[in-house]
């Protein structure tokens, strides 16, 4: 109990708050830590993850480590650490993988071999730290060895981590490690079949149809690659449910806030999705009236950009209004444009368009999704075209990629685990950390 007691005296004193990912000890270090009486506030969850396939789907572990690496590697021990650390709300993540018995592993490893990663966040960082070591005695000997060795390492670590001032390779490797469990989370993958995908998403939209018992698809266009491919997606789900005897609609909606820049952009992607109807709604006078009662009402700017700012949140909600006012008089399901880029980078509106029934371009790189657009045969302006929200009354069709910070193609080297300039990295999972609350349900109290 000494050391029990003397880890969460550790916790408690500098504030942490512990998550573990555990394979081989499955549970056994929070076990073992809750025999101290107060140690549940310096708990914040306890992961036992057994095979390859939970490993990948709590922790993002990467197959392809496992596969290069073997499951008892320090290589996939730091990137449990980084799953858990990135999953949660904890300070600190313990993680282990190995052998405890009673055979070797498959590849031989002996028995007795643990790998460990210990991961602390600190000063918006991630640091990642990792050992293997060898047990001896029975089974449970060598599981509960692990889970006190895991907590005795902790404050060492713990103290590297605050003294840390270059980065070492050990940090490289945690770098690597988060990208992978953030791509994992988005359900980003490298390399796709472009026809694979385009059957797999258009049957997506048939089954959610077919389960929920709803008739219609409703879809906002705005004349840019991802609602021309979700469009087109939408189109031929509804075309299958009524080639099977099905009551299906698609309606397409042009939403434009007064005159739109592109709009004849809007005009090529209606002409080839070529949907059941087309509703036009102008958003400019419902939207400049909240904007006008919120300054009646005593709604004061710091200045015309925050103001701005604040309209083109409105734009984005109004839109989603309308698309659900639809959708509800027609029995229908809204369909989201949201991929992995932008879930990545959280550009989008909460309520707004981030607010839909269904996403069937979850998981696509912004160039997955042009790739889907050259096989559906979508005019090639579309496909190529320079993304814009266009939520700015100031600054009109402003390109994402200068709102954002960083280009697609390095958020899509980054999702598909490619290396990305330290910039480019610190740009994108700073921006990822910041807008978690977008990718999450309403907070409630614990």
């Amino acid at each position: 109990m000494e050391l029990l007691n003397r880890i969460t005296d550790y916790l408690i004193d500098n504030e942490l708050k512990l998550a573990t990912a555990e394979s081989c000890t499955a549970g056994l270090i929070v076990s073992e830590l809750a025999r101290v009486p107060g140690s549940g506030q310096s708990i914040d969850c306890g992961l036992g993850v057994y095979s390859p396939q939970s490993k990948n789907r709590y922790l993002g572990v990467s197959f392809d480590t496992i596969e290069r690496c073997g499951l008892t590697s320090e290589a996939v021990a730091i990137e449990m650490a980084a799953g858990a650390l990135n999953n949660n709300d904890a300070d600190v993540a313990l993680a282990n993988t190995g052998i405890a018995g009673p055979n070797p592993g498959d590849d031989d490893t002996p028995i007795g071999t643990v790998c460990f990663a210990w991961a602390f966040r600190h000063n918006g960082d991630h640091h990642h730290y990792c050992e293997t070591r060898r047990f001896d005695g029975e089974r449970n000997e060598v599981r509960l060895a692990a889970a006190h060795y895991a907590l005795e390492r902790l404050p060492h670590y713990h103290e590297l981590c605050l003294a840390s001032d270059t980065v070492s390779a050990e940090e490289t490797r945690s770098r690597q490690a988060i990208q992978r469990a953030i791509g994992v989370q988005l359900q980003a993958r490298r390399g796709i079949d472009a026809q694979h995908e385009i059957g797999r998403r258009r049957d997506f939209l048939c089954k959610i149809m077919q389960e929920s018992g709803q008739t219609t698809l409703v879809l906002g266009i705005s004349g840019g690659v991802d609602s021309t491919v979700a469009g087109r997606l939408a189109q031929l789900a509804v075309e299958k449910r009524r080639e099977e005897g099905e009551k299906a609609h698609f309606v397409a909606m042009r939403l434009p806030y007064g005159e739109q820049q592109d709009a004849d952009d809007a005009d090529k992607a209606l002409a080839f999705i070529q949907p059941d109807e087309v509703l036009d709604v102008n958003i400019k006078s419902a939207s400049d009236a909240i904007l006008e009662s919120l300054e009646s009402g005593g709604m004061g700017f710091e200045d015309i950009h925050q103001r701005d700012f604040v309209l083109g949140n409105i734009k984005a909600r109004q839109r989603m209004i309308a698309q659900y006012a639809i959708a509800g008089a027609r029995g229908g399901l809204v369909i989201g444009t949201d991929q992995a880029a932008e879930a990545l980078m959280g550009f989008f509106t909460k309520y707004g368009d981030g607010a839909c029934d269904v996403a069937p371009l979850t998981g696509l790189t912004k160039g997955q999704v042009r790739l889907l657009g050259q096989y559906l045969g979508a005019p090639s302006l579309l496909v190529n075209k320079a993304p814009t929200a266009d939520l700015e009354s100031i600054a009109p069709q402003k390109l994402d990629e200068v709102a954002l910070g960083v280009s697609y193609e390095e958020i899509d080297d980054f999702l598909e685990n490619r290396d990305v300039s330290e910039q480019a990295f610190e740009t994108i999972v700073t921006t990822y950390r910041r807008t978690e609350h977008k990718r999450q349900l309403p907070i409630g109290p614990d």
